[in-house]
């Protein structure tokens, strides 16, 4: 963790314009995709609501007419009411995360005054931590080569505040090759 904190400091101090627009345009993707999922889902949910009132509105005429029982009747009514209240919580739910989405703008601004804080990082410690890190995801993935043993592998993703998941090597290698392209007059 440390060697990767060190890695991302040391990338944003020598890369900042670059890590500015990659990370921009990183997490817009991101987010883009997030909140399409969210919005089809927020689309479908009140669909089926809607479908919801409808059949519950016929089960009762059904049942006034006579062509439903009133145990059978009873026990499709709450089914079907009980999956509506699930729903519109999860309309609300997907509301509320849509409506915090579209206000959320990528920060990177706030990561790179972390950044400066912590140069010459020594050690790693729980505020260090707290202001770099939101998450770390770990992973069990096992060799996929079936000549040899199985070799249990543990991958580590990170996630940053401000940011989300960046990966530090990818961009300090395009920023270094974008570097070396100017230097040589490549296009």
């Amino acid at each position: 963790m440390l060697r990767n904190l060190r890695e991302a400091i040391q990338y944003v101090t020598q890369y900042e314009d670059d890590f500015v627009q990659r990370a921009a345009d990183q997490s817009l993707r991101e987010r883009d995709k997030e909140l399409a999922q969210k919005k089809d889902t927020l689309t479908q949910s009140q669909k089926r609501i809607a479908e919801l009132d409808v059949i519950i509105k016929r089960l009762y005429e059904d049942n006034i007419s006579g062509k439903l029982s009133d145990e059978r009747f009873i026990k499709l009514s709450r089914d079907y009411e009980l999956e509506q209240t699930n729903l519109t919580n999860l309309v609300e739910h997907l509301r509320q995360e849509v409506k915090e989405q579209e206000k959320q703008k990528v920060n990177v601004r706030q990561f790179i005054a972390a950044v400066r804080k912590y140069t010459d990082m020594q050690q790693l410690d729980a505020s260090v931590l707290r202001e770099f890190v939101e998450k770390i995801y770990i992973s069990e993935v096992y060799t996929p080569d079936e000549n040899e043993p199985r070799i249990k592998v543990r991958e580590i993703e990170i996630v940053y505040n401000f940011i989300s998941a960046f990966d530090f090597e990818e961009a300090r290698e395009q920023s270094q090759a974008a570097q070396k392209d100017k230097k040589t007059g490549v296009a």
